[in-house]
């Protein structure tokens, strides 16, 4: 059963009296012509990153769609204090904000977590209306965030009719990616509609090279490898994303939002490994085919009633999920050339999400907007996998596991958060979220394991606008929030590896997991000038308990790799950001728009000794210089230069990940074209400096090293966008 809940409010009614009196004489006659002066009336865009006593940074859809990006996670890395990470061939990279990814950062979709399965692979620019950076939660969102949140908000409703036909098509390292995006907005009386549909073709190329080294007690070499990796192949993807908004007759709010894609991604990889040093790998050749089919689709459903004395109910309910089948296929060669290896594994993975939530705001009362609310979700997932190892001589038998696994995730919270105003220049966020988080996983090969955690999560926000200046303000934040589990590490599914050892283990989940609680404070400085000038400086810190991390160990004779619960650890930084036009610095400068941010990151992870004992996969510093120029009406040009750092992290006792050191120069540029129509010219990774990442296990057999270097290749992309 899905959870139930009951929650109880207390209506204070408030009541105000409006009055007016208007009185006209009658004239004997008609007054003469009289001339008035214009009048013009401005008025004020709201500005939520200014304004808002909870902080958020808020990126619209014409920033996003700037570089004519084929998908929004690309765009995504020039904000602030985000960071994307190195992919698997032909998939995209971990989102991190704060250097921290791997469920540190949380994701939402329309303000809620997004559902599990979800693929941020399948967005587009041209489906977002906007993307919040919030790093500081509030009590009506999931607080499942140590590092902060990023919240994508896709287009809905419309102001006006309009449409556009977007074609593009790009290269990179002689693979095509072609797209084409089409968009309908249509606005009546009291309803409103909007339409999103994509289809696209990523075609991809990764070379890969590595060099594998090992050393004994006394330091003498023992292993010299070469390995070289060569993966191609393609992503389809048609997606579709509509929506609907209603004013009813009672003056009701009705909303309706869905998305849904379907998916086909293909990849060939060759591996080749020579052995000059040491005893030579089982394999030593192998080729991997993978065929992943993925559907996947989400909607919502938003109703909001206003009620005569005051005060506002609003309650949305969300059905989604995705199907996912997996092909894989492996044929692999000993170093003599005979065949040692046919592996056939076949997978179906089925990811289901409901979530329903409810939030009633109370009339206002002085200084106070008062906010109950719950949320009830649950989160399914069923795993079902049959490997066959065939028979590769004479005489073999075919060695079969067939394995299904399931787990579940049940949620319930309760809210209350409040938004006060102690004076014009100070406002205070208020709130508290309890959450109810019950675990539960089973399996064909283990016993079923179920947990309950409960979390408390207050949280406390408060802008002070400092007196004496026009636009200086000082922002404060105290928060605990908390990162759990995800479904599939809970699962203690074998992912079993070629050529087995230390360096490449199978990977297996802990149903045992806990979740990790994080206490923090957050500080900033913010000031605002003329013509959208502003400058952000802050920190923050957190001090996490139970954390998260790998281990790796010898079990039946392979080595596996699992997450385990750990000790404590704290994280810390200092982050910037800034825009501003160069002649508000240097006079006579040419009119250029200049965008500056860049985050300071470290941890200290407790029970692993040091050096670089940080938090898995921290980017110790990211920072990004973008410049824009209206060279003369319609022709606008523009360029970022994205740098994060890389380099070591031990992960736990003994055992390091050496992560890239990333260098993007981004140019595009824009030309404005007869009836409204535009023509984008971009080239992506200009620089396209290659990639180093590696691992290292430092036990009492010695030292293993792993060393890889991919090559990477910019991408050129001319984009058309036609009005209709």
């Amino acid at each position: 059963m899905s959870p139930t809940f009951r929650t109880v409010l207390a209506l204070t009614p408030l009541c105000a009296a409006f009055s007016s009196a208007a009185q006209s004489l009658p004239a004997p006659q008609a007054p003469p012509p009289t001339e008035l002066e214009t009048v013009q009336v401005q008025g004020t865009v709201y500005d939520a990153r200014r304004e808002d006593t909870a902080t958020r940074i808020v990126v619209g859809a014409e920033a996003l769609r700037q570089y004519g990006d084929i998908g929004l996670v690309d765009a995504l890395k020039r904000l602030p204090g985000i960071t994307v990470g190195t992919g698997a061939p032909g998939r995209s990279g971990t989102l991190s904000l704060r250097g921290l990814g791997a469920g540190y950062t949380q994701i939402l979709l329309n303000g809620q977590k997004a559902p599990a399965g979800f693929d941020l692979d399948s967005l587009t620019p041209e489906m977002v209306e906007r993307v919040e950076i919030i790093r500081a939660p509030t009590a009506d969102q999931r607080a499942e965030a140590i590092a902060g949140s990023i919240n994508i908000v896709l287009a809905a409703g419309a102001r006006k009719d309009s449409g556009q036909l977007s074609v593009a098509w790009g290269n990179s390292n002689g693979r095509n990616t072609p797209s084409v995006s089409w968009q309908r907005n249509r606005r009546a009386d009291h309803r409103s509609s909007a339409i999103t549909a994509t289809a696209s073709r990523r075609e991809f190329l990764v070379e890969e090279t590595g060099t594998e080294r090992a050393w004994n007690r006394q330091g003498i070499p023992t292993t010299l490898r070469d390995t070289s990796l060569r993966a191609s192949g393609n992503r389809d993807v048609l997606s579709l994303a509509p929506s609907l908004e209603a004013t009813l007759e009672n003056g009701d709010t009705f909303a309706l939002q869905g998305f849904a894609d379907a998916s086909r991604f293909n990849r060939i990889t060759d591996i080749d490994w020579a052995t000059t040093l040491g005893a030579p790998l089982q394999t030593t050749r192998y080729q991997q085919r993978t065929r992943i089919d993925v559907a996947q689709a989400n909607g919502s459903m938003t109703w909001t009633r206003a009620f005569e004395r005051g005060g506002t109910f609003t309650t949305k309910l969300r059905l989604g999920g995705n199907r996912e089948r997996y092909t894989y296929r492996e044929q692999g060669q000993a170093a003599d050339g005979r065949q040692n290896l046919e592996d056939y594994t076949d997978a179906r993975l089925t990811v289901g999400d409901l979530n329903s939530s409810g939030k009633y705001t109370l009339p206002a009362r002085g200084r106070h907007a008062l906010q109950l609310g719950w949320e009830g979700s649950e989160d399914r997932r069923d795993e079902a996998r049959v490997q066959q190892l065939l028979p590769v001589h004479e005489g073999g038998v075919v060695a079969i596991s067939d394995l299904a696994f399931d787990a579940r995730i049940r949620r319930l919270a309760l809210y209350v958060q409040d938004d006060i105003s102690l004076s014009e220049r100070w406002s205070l966020y208020a709130g508290a979220r309890w959450e109810q988080i019950d675990t539960r996983s089973d399996g064909s090969s283990f016993s079923g394991i179920q947990r309950r955690d409960q979390v408390l999560s207050p949280v406390l926000q408060s802008l002070w606008k400092m007196p004496g200046t026009r636009g200086d303000q000082l922002r404060v934040a105290l928060t605990r929030t908390y990162r759990s589990p995800t479904l599939a590490s809970l699962i203690p599914r074998p992912y079993t590896s070629t050529n087995n050892r230390p360096l490449n283990p199978d990977e297996r989940g802990n149903p045992a997991l806990r979740p990790e609680l994080a206490t923090g404070v957050d500080l900033s400085y913010e000031t605002y000038g003329k013509d959208g000038a502003q400058l952000s400086i802050g920190g923050y810190a957190r001090r996490i308990s139970e954390v998260i991390r790998t281990e790796t160990h010898l079990q039946d004779g392979r080595w596996v790799a699992t997450p385990v619960n750990g000790g404590t650890a704290m994280t810390w930084g200092l982050e910037m950001d800034t825009a501003f036009r160069l002649p508000q610095l240097i006079a006579g400068a040419p009119a250029v728009a200049v965008r500056f941010n860049a985050t300071a990151n470290d941890s200290r992870v407790d029970d692993v000794p040091g050096p670089d004992n940080r938090l898995d996969e921290q980017v110790r510093f990211s920072g990004t210089l973008g410049a824009d120029y209206e060279i003369r009406t319609g022709w606008t040009v523009g360029g970022s230069y994205t740098y994060r750092t890389g380099g070591t992290v031990q992960v736990s006792p003994g055992q390091f990940e050496i992560s890239a050191y990333g260098r993007e120069l981004d140019l595009y540029s824009l030309w404005s074209l007869r009836a409204g129509s535009k023509l984008r010219l971009s080239l992506n990774n200009a620089l396209h400096r290659a990639l180093h990442t590696g691992q290292e296990r430092v036990s009492e057999d010695g030292t293993e090293q792993l060393r890889r270097q991919r090559r990477a290749s910019p991408l050129l992309r001319l984009q058309l966008e036609l009005p209709l």
